[in-house]
């Protein structure tokens, strides 16, 4: 019969024991600084310039601006300059429909605050700053801390949710760029200083939000933009400040909700409903006890074995200035490893496959004021496209 030549089997026996189930609780990192001069608050991941490679966005104060870096060269363009400062939150998201992602991001806390920045693709070149053009969404009140979109009406449009200081609003996007603001009745016990995420909690293919220990149900089509209909279900009792990821830790198919404290000392918890049903009773699971300004939260199976890891890191004004790799040794939540990636520090991070090569990639910065802004690749080797032969006899 064939067999695969004797090094070429034991290699691939080593990455089968490296991406599979065995695999050692460190994930070798290499950081790679992008600017040595620059920070800021909003970062983002995505394809900026269409060729299937994510590139990386950043925006801070005014001697900072709002930048993207060109894989693989990180190639800097600079789009704008603010009128006070792009904080604290942004994201990326296809805003008018033709197919490229576009930049949606607060800037101060004047009036017209809300921003996007029209992406020149399909017909223009992003990597000329001087062809995005900005955009009003709206007033958000105050700063704006979280930004959230995705089509909350289910009309085809792309929507934002923002969370301003104690209150959760949506600009829900009408016809030729024009939009309309509803503020949700969120429980005054559920409006926190910072924090909001989202996600289909309940399955039924509508993405809803996650305020300080509840989710806010969102009713679907019309009635989403109808305030009274968004109704909260509590989970338990979450810090005052805080970032919060969906996910599923044990893997039950039941959502999970991982919270940290961003600003203050807190516990690091996942909670999970006790039955399918969301809406009802959520139990708590702590895994780390006190845990300072851990303001950088994400989840993705870092080390490749099947299990759902987190990113957690810590400010550089806390004392750690940790970020760590928590990874998830039974694949339950309840038994955790820690690897230190760095002790810098780090402010909204986020993980992503930069460079399409199987594995995910770390990258951030401290808050605006504090370069430099930061790349830390996963080495684990690239996964790579082994087929075994059959055997035959």
């Amino acid at each position: 019969m064939n067999l695969i030549p004797f090094r070429g089997f034991l290699f691939f026996i080593f990455l089968l024991i490296l991406a599979g189930p065995g695999m050692a609780q460190t994930v070798p990192f290499t950081e790679v600084i992008i600017d040595d001069a620059l920070a800021g608050d909003c970062k983002m991941v995505g394809d900026i310039d269409g060729d299937g490679r994510k590139d990386l966005v950043i925006g801070g104060m005014p001697g900072e601006k709002l930048n993207w870096f060109r894989y693989p060269d990180w190639q800097k363009t600079i789009i704008a300059t603010p009128v006070q400062e792009f904080t604290t939150d942004g994201a990326l998201g296809d805003v008018d429909g033709d197919g490229d992602l576009d930049i949606i991001i607060p800037d101060g806390n004047g009036t017209n605050n809300l921003l996007w920045f029209k992406n020149p693709r399909p017909g223009g070149n992003p990597s000329d700053g001087g062809q995005w053009t900005k955009h009003i969404i709206g007033t958000i009140g105050g700063f704006g801390k979280d930004v959230k979109p995705a089509d909350y009406d289910a009309d085809g449009r792309l929507d934002v949710a923002v969370y301003g200081y104690r209150e959760l609003m949506i600009f829900f996007q009408d016809a030729n760029n024009q939009w309309s603001k509803v503020v949700l009745p969120v429980p005054a016990g559920n409006l926190g200083d910072e924090g909001l995420g989202f996600g289909d909690i309940n399955r039924d293919g509508k993405p809803d939000l996650i305020v300080r220990g509840a989710w806010m149900k969102n009713p679907g089509g019309s009635q989403a933009r109808q305030d009274s209909s968004w109704k909260a279900n509590e989970i338990g009792p979450v810090d005052d400040s805080f970032k919060v990821v969906l996910t599923d830790l044990n893997r039950d198919g039941r959502p999970d909700l991982v919270f940290s404290n961003s600003e203050g000392t807190g516990p690091l918890t996942w909670w999970t409903p006790v039955t399918q049903d969301p809406e009802g009773t959520w139990v708590k699971t702590t895994i780390i006890a006190s845990l300072e300004k851990a303001h950088t939260l994400q989840a993705a199976d870092i080390n490749r074995d099947g299990k759902t890891d987190l990113l957690v890191g810590q400010m550089h004004t806390s004392s750690a200035r940790e970020v760590m790799i928590l990874f998830n040794l039974d694949g339950q939540g309840t038994a955790w490893h820690k690897q230190v990636v760095s002790t810098g520090g780090i402010h909204n991070g986020v993980v992503a496959d930069i460079g399409n090569d199987g594995d995910w990639d770390i990258f951030g910065a401290n808050w605006t004021g504090n370069p430099p802004v930061s790349l830390w690749i996963n080495q684990l080797p690239p996964l790579p496209k082994v087929y075994l032969p059959l055997l035959a006899h």
